[in-house]
């Protein structure tokens, strides 16, 4: 999965080419805000779109728009060391129903000024370890029926391992860069 988008819709239902997690990346604790990630952001190499607005506490409401697809999802930012990252569901309130678990993403975030870069962990690094039957030290992880990569440590766990994960290691997927819809206008 190279795009944010991608994952986004994957993660609403689509089979395989996923990493999610059973347990959320934030804790009551390390959930922040940051009121400069609103508004509408662009990615014009994939024809994309997502638009963050304040959503209840702590939360942010991220509408996506993709060639393919359209959804809501609820976010949480969180920080571990000097990473910033945006945990994303399906959008809360919505009832799916007795037998589906929201599952979450995580996405790391960088931000400088109308530049938005997300990246998600990286599906194919995952899968060629679980494949081929070797351990991912630190993290318990499994391929669901869809084969997605679903990773069921608790959230501590799953905290502790991507603090020693290198920035721009291998765990980490393609980013997806978005730009400030006023600053792709004014280009």
């Amino acid at each position: 999965m190279k795009r944010l988008l991608l994952l986004i819709l994957a993660l609403t239902c689509a089979p395989g080419c996923l990493v999610v997690n059973l347990n959320p990346l934030y804790q009551d604790e390390s959930i922040g805000w940051d009121a400069s990630l609103l508004g509408s952001w662009q990615d014009v190499d994939d024809k994309s779109s997502i638009e963050i607005e304040r959503g209840e506490w702590k939360s942010y409401r991220i509408k996506y728009v993709h060639p393919i697809e359209t959804g809501t999802l609820t976010g949480y930012l969180t920080a571990i060391g000097d990473d910033r990252f945006l945990d994303v569901m399906p959008a809360r309130g919505e009832d799916r129903g007795s037998f589906l678990v929201p599952v979450h993403a995580l996405l790391r975030l960088r931000l400088d000024g109308d530049r938005l870069e997300l990246t998600p962990l990286s599906y194919d690094w995952m899968n060629e370890r679980l494949r081929a039957g070797t351990r991912i030290a630190g993290l318990n992880v499994v391929l669901d029926q869809k084969e997605n990569a679903l990773v069921v440590s608790p959230t501590a766990v799953l905290r502790g391992w991507l603090r020693k994960q290198l920035r721009d290691g291998p765990v980490f997927g393609a980013s997806a860069v978005f730009s400030r819809a006023s600053a792709v206008e004014r280009e």
